[in-house]
């Protein structure tokens, strides 16, 4: 049985990075991207895990958020539309905000979509049109809104990639297709990987939305009932407080109402302690930026006086001490301009000292600037460094507005909210002194209390009742995705054992494991080695599942892309935790993997790493581009006394590629 439909996948072909501050030397990057692997290398530090972030805004508007938990396909896109903006923030100098942007050229098909966003405008594009392959223009956004480009967009890349929602394609790319720093494994996430499979391994993407409902509602409900739950036993513990109260007091009242106000009084608490915790950071981040700022500002100052004090060498060098008012007058009138003496031996005596570079008056040594000419060189060179930490200055002194102002907003909102618990807890503690002698006994507390606790009760049995009937909905779709996965075993397990098995040398299964309970229904992928199960992340070591999750997800893409829609999978290189053995076996692996007409965007470390050797040597140049990033940014000084290391690293993956390497 056939998979029913298949996804024509996006092949990233150019990017555009304008002022992109991050890379300080090469602030403006253009980079095409041809099919098979295409391998960015550099430097610990150089922004290669952010090229990959920014690369995956400029697609999907969004940048993958680190550690959070998965809920649902539209909470997701959703929740991450923000998120972009505290990423870049720090990494794009303030005189930039505005102006850096992101281009990139997306192949779907045969179509290309050209896609222009600023980097801090997750929600809108700058420019949009689509060509076909002839260069032809087949939809063009000149004079459209933001809004509506970035609208457009949406439904274009939406239809043409075969999905039901731009949120799942945004899911696919991250969780599927990105393999970055985070290092989100999906064999050990459930909640991801069952999504995976309904979209990838289903039939229908309608029921993957619909499946990812169902979890998420069935979620909520059950939430909802432990927390009516806690509630109950709240107040049972109130009732029982209350029944005890009477042994030594008939006199004692409740007020039942009390429950209702200590919710109030928490949701009020945490919103104050979130307001504050908020104003502290901003706080940090403006008394980072003034600290930042008298840095800078102290060392402005030491080459001012540092140049000020060169400059005036220069003019008081003995080529200018002729220029003095009082030499100048002395030598004129052939009279000393301080004693007033007239003799000529006095006026021989003053050229003397001056052409054996002394001062006439002290006798200190001058420095005959005529062969120093290296004094202008050094000149230059310090009023560089003065315009260059001007320049920085300006920036921080934006970014100090900016933060300044963020300051002020959240203080401003903690104060009011400060002041509305304030004056609760006075309106709380008045209410409570007020109302006493509201209730006649402790019968009448008793019985209130009561009612509110069956109601409590009823309401969680409701919500437990609503979570099984999500269950049992979600329950009928599992059966249907496990007898689509059972179809499809024959052609997708083949593919992600060709990939693993070479990258671990043995042969490896991956089986469909069913959890069919109400409380909690679930699909996840298990693996077998040498006939022994490996469900859990101890049972197999950190590179062991890096590699077997990246191989995954070259396995979804070989088996879920359609011919000519192949995918492209980005990659944040994890090698480091891998021996020269498993480092060659992971570089066949990717190779293999390209060698199927899809491609790779990797990042990698220079090092003696065997992967790049071996893929380079698999690749050679028709399937593989070397890219080095060490001229985009400023190489620390360990790094820079280290360079010929890194040339080295170079020159043997570009023999590799050449195929001269034994």
């Amino acid at each position: 049985m056939p998979h029913a439909k298949k996804l024509t996948l996006p092949k990233v072909r150019n990017v555009k990075l304008n002022r992109f501050s991050l890379y300080s030397l090469q602030p403006n990057i253009d980079i095409s991207f041809p099919d098979g692997v295409f391998c960015l290398a550099g430097a610990n530090g150089l922004g290669k895990s952010t090229f990959l972030a920014a690369l995956n805004f400029g697609i999907t508007g969004i940048v993958p958020t680190p550690h959070r938990e998965f809920k649902s396909v539209d909470e997701y896109y959703k929740l991450g539309i923000n998120f972009s903006k505290d990423f870049f923030t720090g990494r794009i100098a303030e005189n930039d905000r505005d102006v850096t942007e992101i281009c990139v050229t997306l192949q779907v098909g045969q179509s290309f979509f050209h896609v222009t966003r600023g980097i801090f405008e997750p929600s809108e594009l700058r420019a949009y049109f689509t060509t076909d392959a002839d260069g032809t223009v087949e939809y063009d956004g000149a004079g459209k809104s933001g809004t509506e480009l970035h609208d457009q967009f949406q439904r274009d890349m939406t239809k043409a990639v075969g999905l039901e929602s731009f949120s799942q394609f945004v899911f696919l790319q991250h969780f599927v297709f990105t393999f970055d720093e985070s290092r989100h494994l999906l064999l050990w996430d459930d909640k991801v990987l069952n999504q995976v499979l309904y979209m990838c391994i289903g039939s229908d993407y309608q029921k993957a939305q619909e499946a990812d409902k169902l979890r998420r509602e069935a979620e909520r409900a059950a939430s909802r009932a432990r927390n009516l739950n806690y509630q109950a036993s709240n107040v049972r513990s109130r009732i029982e407080s209350l029944i005890q109260a009477t042994s030594s007091s008939q006199d004692k009242l409740t007020d039942v109402d009390l429950n209702k106000l200590e919710l109030y009084h928490q949701s009020l608490t945490n919103e104050v302690d979130s307001l504050r915790k908020e104003a502290e950071s901003k706080k940090k981040q403006l008394d980072d930026t003034t600290l930042m700022w008298m840095e800078l500002s102290s060392q402005l100052s030491t080459l001012q006086n540092d140049y000020t004090n060169m400059f005036s060498r220069r003019l008081l060098g003995s080529q200018n001490i002729k220029s003095n008012p009082i030499i100048t007058s002395s030598l004129n009138d052939n009279r000393c301009a301080v004693c007033g003496t007239e003799h000529e031996d006095s006026i021989g005596r003053i050229l003397t000292k001056i052409n054996s570079s002394h001062c006439p008056l002290c006798e200190s040594s001058l420095e005959n600037v005529a062969n120093h000419t290296d004094y202008l060189k050094e000149l230059q060179g310090i009023d560089a460094s003065i315009q260059t930490i001007k320049t920085k200055l300006s920036d921080i002194v934006k970014g100090k507005e900016r933060i300044s102002s963020e300051l002020l907003i959240s203080t401003n909102k903690l104060e009011t909210k400060e002041k509305e618990l304030t004056d609760f807890e006075k309106a709380n503690e008045q209410f409570v002194l007020n109302n006493k002698s509201k209730y006649s006994g402790i019968e009448s507390a008793l019985s209130k209390l009561n009612d509110e606790m069956a109601e409590l009760i009823s309401q969680k049995d409701k919500e437990y009742a609503k979570r099984d009937e999500k269950s049992k909905a979600l329950l009928k779709l599992q059966k249907e995705l496990q007898q689509a996965y059972i179809a499809a075993e024959s052609q997708f397990v083949p593919l992600f054992g060709e990939l693993a098995s070479l990258f671990l040398g043995i042969e490896l299964e991956i089986r469909m494991n069913v959890s069919s309970s109400i409380a909690s229904p679930n699909l996840s992928l298990m693996l077998e080695m040498r006939g022994s199960a490996r469900r859990e992340e101890y049972q197999l070591s950190e590179s062991q599942r890096f590699f077997l999750d990246i191989a995954l997800r070259m396995a979804i893409a070989r088996y879920v892309s359609s011919p000519g829609g192949e995918a492209c999978l980005f990659i944040d290189t994890p090698e480091g935790s891998l021996d020269i053995a498993y480092e060659s076996r992971a570089g066949q692996m990717i190779a293999l993997f390209a060698s199927t007409r899809h491609n790779v965007l990797m990042t990698a470390n220079i090092n003696s790493s065997q992967l790049l050797l071996r893929l380079a040597g698999d690749c050679r140049r028709d399937k593989m581009v070397l890219h080095k990033m060490t001229t985009w940014t400023e190489l620390s000084d360990v790094q820079l006394s280290e360079e010929r290391l890194f040339n080295k690293a170079y020159d043997e993956i570009e023999k590799a590629l050449d195929g001269l390497n034994a």
